[in-house]
């Protein structure tokens, strides 16, 4: 009985600890790692700055996560702290309590539990911080100076358009508003006809004293609109069949 109870023990140490000298699916584990892992330190093998519960416990400030699951281990097997009628339940005295802060805890859980108390080393933490936050500082800087780049482009864009749209497109005027001018002109911009009007209209104080919004039309206007009066808001309408767009 009592080899049967090491064994299953032996077996649920190695699942929790990782160790090399159990059995992992009927196949024989090596018991020891290459070289070139060891030489790397990496993994669980590499030396850890502890919480200063598991200090107080293990008794070193630095160790192996794997060393300190052995060290816990080992003492757990010295003080009998396994349920007996449940292996992987561990019954926590009072070092144990301290730790974990709980009465029991599930083998599994106790790996879990770890975690906290185990930290990467600080230099090494902190080199791979600052340098992470260096790297994150220089992609918000390539982002804010693209970000700002492309409003640039697009005023830049927007400058060397030529603005020829809307009322500042030239556009050909008709033979009576060309005389209706006198200045010889055969094409402007509607923004600039519908201008010169309203300074013909104002020069000869043609709107009406009663309502400056009718235009009381002089022989030039009555030409040119062929109607006795209008209204100030329909003249670009009786500009429109006096326009025609301007070869390119």
């Amino acid at each position: 009985d009592e080899v049967e109870e090491d064994e299953e023990e032996g077996e649920e140490e190695d699942e929790e600890e990782g160790t090399s000298h159990g059995k992992s699916g009927g196949k024989k584990v090596p018991s020891k790692l290459p070289k070139d892992a060891k030489r790397k330190g990496g993994g669980f093998t590499k030396l850890c700055s502890l919480s200063p519960q598991l200090q107080k416990f293990v008794g070193v400030s630095e160790l192996a996560r794997t060393e300190v699951v052995k060290q816990l281990w080992a003492y757990i097997r010295e003080h009998n702290l396994q349920d007996p009628t449940n292996k992987r339940k561990i019954i926590c005295d009072t070092r144990l309590h301290e730790l974990f802060n709980v009465k029991t805890i599930d083998m599994f859980q106790m790996n879990k539990a770890l975690t906290k108390h185990i930290w990467p080393l600080s230099s090494e933490d902190a080199g791979s911080s600052k340098s992470g936050e260096k790297e994150k500082q220089r992609k918000k800087g390539r982002e804010e100076d693209s970000a700002e780049a492309r409003p640039k482009e697009k005023r830049q864009k927007s400058e060397k358009r030529p603005k020829s749209g809307g009322f500042l497109a030239p556009l050909h005027l008709s033979d009576a508003l060309v005389n209706f001018f006198g200045t010889g002109e055969s094409a402007l911009a509607r923004g600039d006809v519908v201008k010169r009007m309203w300074e013909y209209i104002k020069q000869n104080n043609l709107q009406d004293p009663a309502d400056k919004r009718q235009i009381i039309c002089d022989e030039k206007l009555k030409e040119l609109f062929e109607v006795d009066s209008f209204n100030g808001f329909t003249v670009s309408k009786l500009l429109a069949p006096h326009f025609s767009k301007a070869e390119q």
